[in-house]
């Protein structure tokens, strides 16, 4: 039996698209009907809806582009029990229990099942009602996930809410903050699931916390509703999360780069003088943000023309710099019938009323504030056109979404009794909260689309559920500039990724306080390998830009922010992987070396992209530590030097002008030279580097196109892959390309590491000698023409650093 879900008039957001198998069990007496979509081989939806009538509600997880591919299936019965199997799941259906239990087809090892299984309370009084389920927890079953936590990455034995909240100066352990991210991931000796739970209410995981035994979770409203997603390996897993609520789209190029921001630059002049000094240092610098300050009165769609008396003109002077204008704008609307975005919204009904009626007004930064709805398709569209003036007349580039959990002074949200459209099924703000933050953002993804459709948009938000990254990137919020928050922000930027969301940073240097020069040195050492690279800081502390920190700080600040610029066409490699596949550029340890259960407790260690591997420095004047060096062939990426011991602990120094950063043996790192900005250098000359290995075949990947626009949809671009071959004397690297291999570079050349000095080299492209290759310190440089199909390498001895 087959079922497909669409729109309707009053759902914007469909569940699941597509050829789904659904079965359905109802329980007489409890009145309850367990229904079980089979989507794909390895992803199922359960959820439980009181009476006889599965009436669903509008998914804001769930992306409307996702259609499931569906599955085949064999069934049949046992005693009592109803058994689904697809290619990678065995699924016991207890029909009189109304408990689901989850096995590996080949081996039929348990995954995930049901100890008491769902539970569901209702209040007669109030119409609330509570519910929840409890699975078994395997002694040696471990999670992660669960986005911005800022907590060790291993998340048994601890309890969480997901109710976005403003955690001004949060701590270890504080808990909850700013996203509810409903996902996460078990692994446990080689095997791993992932889990989405589908409600937007307030709600709870209880990873054996309570009960050592029992893993449970549940909400204080809405239905019982998850998806259970099986596969080999943790990150194909999150793969398949980030394709169910939404694989992001490609961002421009730019904004991978450096962002600079401050509570507050301004007046225009200090814009100015801030974009010379980067310049007039060499410090490469994309974008500026600029905070509240910029508004008259902190009202949103508004200048201070007696500190920026010409937007448009500053805006325009600072892009032929090579600088692009984000913009903060926060939800509520000063309550004042000159401005007409608030007459307006007054007009339309856009403003979010209490129970009895009344509009909800609370104090934020402009004043007596009211508040957009959201959840209405009407308000967004209506909050989207309000950009018109600022994206399509001054030229801002990006939109910044802050206080949008949403948050009210002192430190608090909406009340309860708020009421919201939800896309058509109307509810309290109990229901709602959680996604309020999300769908300003998909506004503002909206605005950047409609009044610059030739851009991709760049968008932060603060706020999000599950699927933000269909329209945002991310920060971990107002941390403080300290030891403890430079780690937080290494878990959080790591659990953001395996939650769907791998563009995302921390406010690095810290935002409260101010760093010592060694803190800042690390920080931004670590930020460098982020997704989303920006320094924001509260002006009220003191300067936080790259120079304020001394001529020797200075120096290792602007190599790491240089070393981001030449790897550009690397991690931006990794983002379009990303965005067609779901996969995580920041992978944690845990997740790619899961079979090795010892990883599940380290969390300062990571994997950026396919091939770099990075420990950040967590303590000060830690001039050296102890690491972890996974197995195989491993190098420095900074001075090519050998790992000869992997899959241990390792001694390493690390000065301060050093992070520990590894290379895989075989890898091909695609590196440009550094620019001041993205398009200094419009076709950038291309470097292949590539780090030999003795033994094996490592496959690469690198793709090109004119990093902003949509001219790539239409193949406008180049997928490039190359495959390494190692041998004790030689290599190999074969080239295939989609597209035009040289349309987006002017030149390019390979450059070889990890070869000894004793040995001399020669070179053949295409069965072509090459007479140029020459030795370049610890490197052999070969010129490439065009493109070669294959190019071979050897030298005249066994490579002294064979492993």
């Amino acid at each position: 039996m087959c079922a497909a879900f669409h729109n309707t008039e009053k759902r914007k957001l469909p569940l699941v698209r597509g050829p789904v198998i659904r079965r359905e069990y109802g329980n007489v007496i409890s009145k309850i009907t367990l229904s079980v979509w089979i989507a794909e081989e390895g992803l199922v939806r359960v959820a439980y809806f009181p009476g006889a009538v599965a009436e669903d509600e509008p998914s804001y997880a769930v992306s409307p582009e996702y259609v499931a591919p569906g599955a085949e299936i064999r069934e049949y019965d046992e005693p009592g029990i109803h058994v689904i199997e697809t290619r990678l799941l065995r699924i016991r259906v207890r029909t009189e229990e109304q408990k689901v239990d989850f096995y590996d087809i080949v081996t039929d090892e348990p995954l995930l099942t049901d100890e008491s299984g769902f539970g569901r309370e209702s209040k007669d009084w109030t119409g609330d009602c509570r519910v929840w389920i409890r699975k078994h927890l395997q002694d040696t079953e471990h999670f992660f996930g669960l986005g911005d936590k800022p907590c060790a990455l291993n998340l048994r034995g601890k309890y969480f809410s997901m109710w976005g909240a403003d955690h001004y100066d949060f701590h270890e352990e504080s808990d909850p903050l700013y996203k509810s991210i409903p996902f996460f991931l078990s692994l446990r000796e080689g095997r791993a699931y992932g889990l989405l739970f589908d409600n937007t209410c307030r709600s709870y995981f209880d990873f054996g916390a309570t009960d050592e035994t029992v893993l449970s979770f549940g909400s204080f409203g809405g239905l019982m509703n998850y998806y259970f997603i099986y596969d080999r390996r943790p990150l194909d897993i999150v793969a398949a999360y980030t394709r169910l609520t939404g694989t992001p789209e490609l961002p421009p190029l730019w904004a991978l780069g450096y962002h600079q921001s401050k509570w507050s630059y301004y007046p225009d002049k200090a814009v100015f003088n801030l974009v010379e000094r980067f310049r007039d240092l060499g410090i490469p610098c994309d974008a500026v943000h600029l905070d509240q300050h910029y508004m008259r009165n902190k009202e949103g769609f508004t200048w201070d023309l007696q500190n920026f008396p010409h937007p448009a003109g500053m805006v325009g002077t600072l892009k032929e710099q090579g600088i692009k204008t984000v913009l903060i704008v926060n939800p509520g609307v000063r309550i004042n019938p000159e401005h007409p975005v608030w007459r307006e919204g007054m007009e339309r009904n856009y403003f979010c009323r209490r129970s009895e009626g009344n509009l909800l007004s609370e104090e934020v930064w402009p004043g007596l504030c009211n508040f957009p709805d959201f959840t209405s398709p009407a308000v967004r569209d209506w909050w989207a056109e309000l950009y018109r003036k600022d994206i399509e007349e001054i030229g801002v580039c990006g939109l910044w979404n802050d206080m949008n959990e949403p948050v009210v002074f002192p430190d608090r949200t909406f009340p309860m009794d708020t009421r919201h459209e939800y896309d058509g099924m109307p509810c309290s703000h109990e229901k709602a909260h959680n996604i309020y933050g999300q769908c300003m953002a998909e506004a503002s993804r909206e605005a950047m689309k409609r009044h610059a459709p030739g851009r991709r948009p760049f968008l932060l938000s603060r706020s999000g559920f599950a699927g933000l990254q269909r329209f945002s990137a991310t920060w971990t919020g107002d941390n403080r500039s300290n030891w403890e928050h430079l780690k937080l922000a290494n878990f959080q930027c790591q659990r953001l990724a395996a939650s769907g969301i791998s563009f995302a940073g921390s406010d690095a240097g810290g935002f409260l306080g101010h760093p010592t020069p060694e803190l800042f040195c690390r920080w931004m050492q670590m930020a460098a390998f982020h997704g989303l690279f920006r320094n924001h800081s509260s002006g009220e502390f003191g300067g936080q830009e790259p120079w304020m920190f001394g001529l020797e700080a200075a120096g290792y600040v602007k190599a790491a922010i240089e070393g981001r610029y030449r790897l550009l066409p690397y991690i931006y490699t990794q983002f379009h992987r990303y965005a067609e596949t779901g996969m995580p550029v920041l992978r944690s340890l845990a997740l790619q070396c899961f079979e090795n259960m010892d990883t599940y407790w380290r969390g300062a260690e990571f994997f950026f992209g396919d091939h770099l591997y990075v420990i950040p420095i967590h303590e000060p004047q830690e001039g050296g530590r102890f690491l972890y060096i996974p197995e195989g062939v491993w190098y420095s990426y900074h001075d090519d030097s050998l790992m000869r011991e992997t899959g241990r602990d390792v001694w390493v120094k690390c000065p301060l002008d050093f992070l520990p950063v590894y290379v895989r043996g075989g890898a091909v790192v695609p590196r440009w030279p550094v620019q001041q900005y993205v398009g200094e250098i419009p076709r950038p000359p291309l470097s292949l580097d590539v780090w030999w290995a003795p033994s094996g075949e490592v496959e690469s990947r690198l793709y090109e196109d004119a990093g902003d626009g949509y001219g790539y949809r239409h193949g406008e671009c180049a997928e490039h892959e190359f495959l390494f071959r190692g041998g004790p004397s030689s290599l190999e690297l074969s080239w295939t390309c989609r597209g035009d291999p040289c349309a987006f570079h002017e030149s390019a050349e390979v450059v070889l590491h990890g070869l000894s000095d004793a040995v001399s080299v020669a070179a053949a492209m295409d069965g072509i000698p090459c007479g140029s290759v020459r030795r370049d310190g610890r490197v052999w440089r070969i010129p490439v023409e065009g493109k070669f199909d294959r190019l071979s390498v050897t030298w005249d001895r066994e490579n002294l650093f064979s492993a």
